[in-house]
């Protein structure tokens, strides 16, 4: 984002090891083969339901599974093309199956997720094949829960990869002029594919993307709002501006306010709102008539699985991606509350006032009253929860529930704090102002400018012109440009606006609280999403002084820029490291079956 300074080095072979950095998926996978040969867990369900789909057994069903058979047909077709390609495999077996999580999670997902972070962030990737893949998606593939299941025949990385694919298409649809049917047709399609590999996408290619649309599409016809009364928001929303700051620059009420905003502007063009989103109610429709067929949600276990209102889960997600991604809060949050003098200069964001925005009283008094309130009303634990104890969420709710009383209250204020820091990582960005521009003084005297042609006769003649002081350009003109400038370039930098939290919000609440179970691999797509908004670092205060600076300097500024990335590559190749070896090399056995080795996971 609007650095200043020249790629250094070390970021340019920092890009270089990217591919190479994937190569751990297959490693882990070779490992989990090697120590756990046969189908652990859900597994169980799984491969068994993948061979009865490749032996063409088309009718045989598992009532025990409560996903659709999205991942069983993708691994038929990823296996059947081997087969017709090389003559194997002939068998599939838990290796062979495990092998096409493999390929969706370091061949198809990375590809998919870096076409959609250039998408997202208006960049045009012209780096080589070599160093195509970003660092960022480097972290989100080793991301632990999601670099976890990569080896394990689990349906979490098929259903994050069709998500993200579904993404990539309602762009480009909607970055073609007119109405794209080609683009549409395609992205109605892997909406659908969606839902058959996980129900809840329905979430994230209907309600998420097609907010995303209706955002998008106000946006498009609307002006910027300059009021910020409540009032004025409304009756402006009524004629076409729309209030929506950036991440950066708002506070608790100024979501309220984007919220009343968008639909005061929504209502000066329904028609065209409602006809932008028709793709995501066309798959919404497909949906609800699953459930009715269905008679509910999950296909199978539906006594264990049934919908509920699970508020809590919007309290756990905030600490859970507090733990994976304290990297990229660290030196953010330091330049949020020190003073300035404080920071050294090669941690020296050089944040502005307006961006060095702690919890408010306002928020304190509503936010932390509402998350006591669902803690004590909706704490829900479900048997599965402290019935198993291979899952590390078991020995957390043992903390808060089983340690003192107090402990889960006391838990609230962990919830706010992380929650603010979470939400604020949408505004870690320094976007520098578009040059300035300057009203030329008008001079006391007109000027006159000679116009000299020839006349029939070949005599030259000369006309004086007048220019009149109305001509020139007024400040409040002057200062619309340079607004228009300034909007321009946060579009182009991606950050993040109040709208698309909302939005964001919204999807993951829905997916949530209807489930009773707490999954640390429920909240990956919620996680990578995040990720994947957020703006890139910001350059150092130092680099925006417009000097040039020297090679050894640079280095250190680039070092810096990139250290909460450095920082979050290490950490999640250190969980994986330690969540890995447990998993293989310290197994335990229950009581109950002697001689079966139980093991520890997400």
């Amino acid at each position: 984002m609007s650095s200043t300074t020249p790629e250094s080095n070390l970021s340019r072979a920092a890009r270089y090891a990217v591919p190479f950095a994937l190569v751990l998926i297959p490693i882990w996978r070779t490992k989990v083969t090697a120590e756990v040969p046969q189908p652990y867990l859900d597994e169980a369900f799984h491969v068994p339901q993948a061979q009865a789909y490749w032996a063409h057994n088309w009718t045989h069903w598992d009532p025990k599974i409560t996903t659709p058979p999205g991942l069983y047909l993708w691994s038929y077709v990823l296996c059947a093309g081997l087969l017709a390609l090389r003559g194997s495999p002939t068998q599939l077996d838990t290796e062979a199956l495990r092998t096409t999580n493999v390929a969706t999670s370091a061949v198809f997902l990375p590809w998919r997720l870096q076409t959609l972070l250039d998408t997202i962030h208006q960049v045009r990737n012209t780096r080589p094949l070599g160093a195509w893949l970003s660092h960022t998606v480097l972290n989100i593939c080793l991301f632990p829960p999601l670099f976890f299941f990569s080896s394990l025949y689990y349906t979490d990385i098929l259903a994050l990869l069709v998500v993200v694919e579904a993404y990539n298409w309602d762009l480009k649809r909607s970055a073609e002029k007119g109405y794209a049917v080609l683009q549409t047709l395609v992205f109605v399609f892997v909406g659908l594919a969606a839902l058959v590999c996980r129900q809840t996408n329905i979430f994230w290619v209907s309600v998420f993307l097609g907010g995303l649309q209706v955002v998008r599409k106000i946006r498009q016809s609307s002006k910027t709002c300059e009021e910020s009364g409540l009032s004025d928001i409304v009756a402006r929303g009524l004629q076409n501006e729309v209030y929506d700051p950036l991440v950066s620059e708002a506070s608790l009420t100024d979501y309220f306010k984007t919220a009343v905003s968008l639909a005061a502007a929504s209502l000066k063009q329904p028609f065209s709102v409602v006809a932008s989103i028709i793709p995501h109610l066309a798959i919404l429709g497909a949906f609800g008539a699953f459930v009715l067929w269905n008679n509910g949600v999950v296909l199978g276990h539906k006594d264990f699985h049934t919908a509920g209102l699970h508020l809590a889960q919007m309290l756990y997600i905030w600490p859970y991606f507090a733990f994976f991604s304290w990297p990229i809060f660290l030196l953010p949050v330091i330049n949020l509350l020190l003073p300035s003098a404080y920071i050294p200069k090669y941690l020296n964001y050089g944040f502005p006032e307006k961006h060095r925005r702690l919890p408010g009283v306002v928020a304190i008094l509503l936010v932390i009253p509402a998350m006591l309130a669902v803690v004590h009303f909706n704490t829900i634990v479900h048997p599965f929860t402290l019935a198993d104890n291979r899952h590390y969420v078991f020995y957390v709710f043992r903390l808060l529930l089983n340690y003192h009383p107090g402990v889960k209250y006391a838990a609230v204020v962990v919830y706010f704090l992380c929650a603010w820091a979470v939400i604020s990582a949408f505004g870690f960005s320094v976007i520098q102002a578009p040059p300035k521009l300057i009203q030329v003084p008008q001079t006391l005297k007109p000027t006159e400018t000679k116009d000299t042609k020839k006349s029939p006769r070949g005599t030259r003649t000369t006309k004086k012109s007048r220019r009149s002081p109305s001509d020139t350009v007024s400040p409040e003109a002057l200062a619309k440009v340079q607004q228009h400038l300034l909007q321009r370039r946060n579009e182009e930098a991606g950050a993040p606006h109040v709208s698309f939290v909302l939005v964001w919000l919204a999807a993951t609440t829905l997916s949530l609280v209807t489930a009773p179970l707490v999954e640390p691999r429920y909240l990956i797509i919620p996680w990578v999403l995040w990720r994947l908004h957020l703006p890139p670092a910001p350059t150092l205060a130092l680099a925006r002084q417009r000097r040039p600076l020297e090679e050894g300097e640079m280095a250190r500024v680039d070092l810096a820029t990139n250290a909460p990335k450095f920082l979050e590559t290490l950490w999640f190749i250190l969980i994986n490291a330690v969540t890995g070896y447990v998993f293989l090399y310290k197994g335990f056995e229950w009581p109950q079956e002697p001689g079966k080795i139980q093991r520890f996971m997400w």
